[in-house]
């Protein structure tokens, strides 16, 4: 009986929704804690809407309900529930939107290109432009204009970030929302948990992000180098823990390539989520790296220990240091395992 508005897709959908819930009323699921809120849910007595991540993963966002479905791409992720079939898996993308009677969709995505059927269609290499990155009172903040509507302000570093941004905003509008209004709203989001998440700026600046898959961690890496250089911070440590074998195996070429630019590179153990072991030899496969292979992270208030075979093999502790992964990285990096 809600106004749902749904947002999905392989990337962004949960920065998507929070930043929705920042800018609009109502009842919200998000997939991930939202900062502003304090957590991953808010319930609200006075309005009969509801923000709501969908979940392509399994198939359940084909049951969200849409009034408002929002999609910010269509790359083939979770195939294993789809048969490893991307026309069943396209097909059910088709379902979601059509289901819907409004639509606000990335019109550049090469899958959400192809629609045709009614929708507010972004296109973000023409709509957004004058994209910058400020860190306001040390926080990081990306400036964009859209379209004919002027500048926006966003928490957060990345062309990603003003693209999620603008999804929302699009579908606030659509709502009906007024444009000073949503400009102003937008100052709420703080960011979400584990995406692009500053955990300490002592020594050295430590960040937990949740990208897990080589496309999420190609863009938030590059927002790492923005945000380095504006902090005047050198030297780039990257911690990978892989997620799944198969995520792995399937995306080889794309994990070796999307950790360009850092100056030293820290891999844990895979993360099987329940998958049976694979041999892979990361020393070999990401030798361009020279990368060190560990057991796992110590964290103390002001440095990670770098452990392997039980002994400290090296402290980190200087420049900024990025942890990736949907495992158990985001407890080893806060010192919480």
């Amino acid at each position: 009986d809600r106004e749902v508005f749904a947002v999905c897709g392989a990337h962004g959908k949960s920065t998507t929704t929070a930043i929705l819930a920042a800018i609009m009323e109502g009842s919200a699921i998000i997939g991930a804690e939202s900062k502003s809120i304090g957590s991953n849910m808010r319930f609200s007595e006075s309005s009969n809407r509801l923000i709501f991540e969908a979940d392509e993963s399994d198939g359940s966002f084909l049951n969200a309900n849409a009034k408002v479905a929002i999609v910010t791409n269509a790359e083939p992720e979770h195939m294993e529930y789809y048969g490893h079939d991307e026309k069943r898996f396209y097909e059910a993308y088709h379902t979601f939107l059509s289901n819907a009677p409004l639509r606000v969709i990335n019109a550049e995505d090469p899958y959400l290109a192809t629609l045709d059927m009614d929708a507010i269609r972004l296109y973000p290499s023409k709509d957004i432009t004058n994209i910058h990155y400020t860190l306001i009172e040390d926080e990081p903040f990306t400036q964009f204009d859209l379209k004919d509507m002027g500048s926006f302000s966003i928490w957060g570093f990345g062309e990603h970030i003003a693209l999620d941004a603008a999804l929302a905003i699009l579908a606030a509008l659509e709502e009906g929302m007024d444009l000073e209004t949503i400009r102003e709203n937008m100052k709420a989001y703080s960011g979400i948990k584990k995406r692009f998440d500053i955990i300490s700026k002592n020594s050295a600046v430590l960040i937990d992000d949740y990208a897990h898959h080589p496309t999420e961690i190609k863009a938030t890496f590059e927002s790492i180098v923005a945000y380095a250089k504006l902090k005047g911070l050198e030297k780039i440590t990257t911690i990978w823990q892989p997620h799944k074998y198969s995520r792995t195996v399937d995306n080889l070429e794309a994990f070796k390539s999307c950790f360009q630019g850092t100056h030293k590179l820290v891999i844990l153990p895979v993360w099987s989520a329940g998958e049976d072991v694979v041999d892979i030899n990361f020393e070999a496969e990401f030798s361009a790296y020279n990368p060190m292979m560990i057991d796992r992270i110590e964290r103390d208030d002001t440095h990670l220990d770098l452990i392997k075979d039980s002994q400290k093999v090296s402290t980190l502790d200087q420049g900024l240091i990025v942890g990736f992964g949907a495992g158990d990285i985001t407890y080893q990096l806060r010192g919480d395992h």
